[in-house]
């Protein structure tokens, strides 16, 4: 009765086995197809490719033509007076010798500086599709970055559990052999297909991680590529937070951050539309000249016009005050911006205070070498006999957990800081 359970469990153990290999082979293959790519060529392909910054850069152009636009005059109106003869005798377009033809023309001209006020407003709107730009950049590349970490880390773990599972289906295939002989227990080869399969789901979860950070990745660059991340530990020597000043980063960002920009920006719009709706208080000038054939008192009649609005009942007095009121709307704003970016630095350096502690503690490259041998060693002496298989399981799952908790750290340490360069609107750590 036993040995048929333990049978079936190891038909099951067999099955999941067969399933998750069926993935890790699909998986591999895809492997083979991986383009390398450095962060430097994935961050120039992304300025060149994402439609979300394209789709910006053409908002400044649009933003551009419209100051172009605020410069430029009001065209002049022009009308003609052409005779019909009289009430008593109907004559159209009698514009002859004796007809009777007039013309006029029309110039407005804007009084209290109206003109130089739109021109200051349209700059400013180019000025905040260009804040916005910069915004909506630092927000991809972070996504960008993070993604490529993600996915570097990710395919390190991935090459230390694909090695650790070629060592295990060697000694399995060991123990299949030695099982059939009767040379060893067979609940010990149960417990080897067992551990077998449990790393062969955590490399296929591992996969399944690296396809979303590669998804993610073929977003920003709306690209179908795969990709190996390939980084160089000099890339990563730059990330440490020694030159730096965290009072300076706090006054930097409440400054100078893409979107304080933005929000400033708009409590300087609303100044000058405040600006703008009190100089449209004053009436607008109207000056042209007039031509009249025979319908004055002389022939050919030749005259000055002028003309103004009377500013009797409306004079703008709702915009007005509709203008001041928006300006405090605005500097309320902008205050609560300037404090949400102060926030998240100091956030963002608490956090990376945190990680260096950790990190600094002892090194876990010498580490992460020290285990490697470790596990080495491990396999040779479990495969002589001289430690039992419940410590080469213990040992096992070690090495695995340590290699995979130590790329998941590393990989947070990295992607922190780049929160900090997020919060900062800044390129803290230039390569």
């Amino acid at each position: 009765m036993k040995l048929g359970i333990m049978r079936t469990i190891r038909k099951l153990l067999l099955t999941a086995g067969v399933i998750c290999l069926g993935f890790i082979q699909s998986t591999q293959a895809q492997t083979s197809t991986l383009q390398p790519i450095s962060l430097q060529t994935v961050e120039d392909s992304f300025l060149v490719r994402n439609y979300a910054l394209l789709a910006q850069r053409y908002q400044i152009d649009a933003s551009q033509a419209l100051i172009r636009q605020a410069k430029i005059w009001s065209n002049p109106s022009f009308s003609a007076l052409l005779g019909f003869g009289s009430t008593n005798n109907i004559q159209p377009f009698k514009i002859g010798k004796d007809g009777e033809t007039g013309y006029s023309i029309d110039q407005l001209i804007q009084l209290a500086g109206k003109r130089n006020k739109n021109i200051q407003l349209a700059t400013t709107a180019t000025r905040m599709s260009e804040a916005t730009f910069d915004e909506l950049l630092r927000t991809l590349k972070l996504q960008l970055r993070e993604n490529y970490f993600n996915l570097y880390y990710q395919q390190q773990t991935g090459k230390v559990l694909k090695e650790q599972l070629d060592n295990l289906q060697t000694i399995v295939k060991a123990y299949v052999d030695a099982d059939q002989k009767g040379s060893v227990a067979h609940a010990d080869l149960i417990r080897l297909q067992a551990l077998q399969v449990g790393l062969e789901n955590d490399y296929a979860d591992l996969k399944q991680q690296e396809l979303e950070s590669q998804k993610n990745l073929q977003q920003l660059l709306h690209s179908h590529d795969f990709y190996e991340a390939r980084l160089g530990s000099t890339e990563l020597a730059s990330y440490s937070l020694d030159k730096l000043q965290l009072q300076q980063l706090l006054d930097t960002a409440g400054i100078n951050r893409p979107d304080v920009r933005v929000a400033d920006l708009e409590y300087q719009t609303a100044h000058l539309n405040y600006r703008l709706q009190k100089a449209m208080a004053v009436p607008d000038l109207h000056v042209g000249a007039s031509y009249d054939k025979q319908g004055s008192y002389v022939d050919n009649f030749v005259g000055l016009t002028l003309g103004i609005d009377l500013p009797l009942w409306n004079r703008n007095q709702g915009n007005i005050r509709s203008a001041a009121s928006q300006i405090k709307v605005n500097q309320q704003q902008l205050l609560q911006q300037q404090s949400i970016a102060q926030t998240e630095v100091l956030n963002a350096w608490q956090q990376i205070i945190t990680l260096e502690k950790r990190y600094k503690s002892f090194d876990l490259h010498q580490f992460q070498g020290e285990f490697d041998t470790l596990i080495n060693e491990v396999a040779k002496n479990f495969s002589k006999g001289n430690i039992t298989l419940l410590q080469f399981i213990d040992y096992f799952n070690s090495y695995s957990d340590n290699a995979k908790n130590i790329n998941t750290f590393l990989s947070k340490r990295v992607n922190a800081y780049e929160e900090l360069n997020y919060a900062t609107g800044q390129e803290l750590f230039k390569k």
